[in-house]
């Protein structure tokens, strides 16, 4: 039953997740009107996340989680290498 209950709550955790995401995606998109605005609505973002995460997590734990996301972008771009040459490259998430 314990098994079941944490399943359940990871589940409805998952499910926020993806409706946060497309809800500021969205929102996001709006204020996008040119090429140029993706950087700064990026910029925007990411500072309101940054400071969320040291708000939540301290600076130094905030820091050591923005490492390892820099990190994803290397491991992204290696494995995205061993599919050159194929027709159509896998999406990575």
């Amino acid at each position: 039953m314990p098994d079941q209950k944490r399943m359940d709550k990871v589940n409805k955790e998952l499910e926020k997740i993806s409706y946060l995401m497309q809800r500021f995606e969205n929102t996001a998109r709006e204020e996008i009107s040119s090429r140029e605005d993706y950087l700064l609505v990026c910029g925007a973002m990411l500072a309101v996340v940054r400071n969320m995460y040291v708000e939540a997590l301290g600076p130094i734990d905030a820091a050591r989680l923005f490492e390892a996301l820099a990190q994803t972008f290397h491991y992204q771009e290696d494995m995205l290498n061993m599919f050159q040459g194929i027709e159509e490259k896998p999406t990575i998430h």
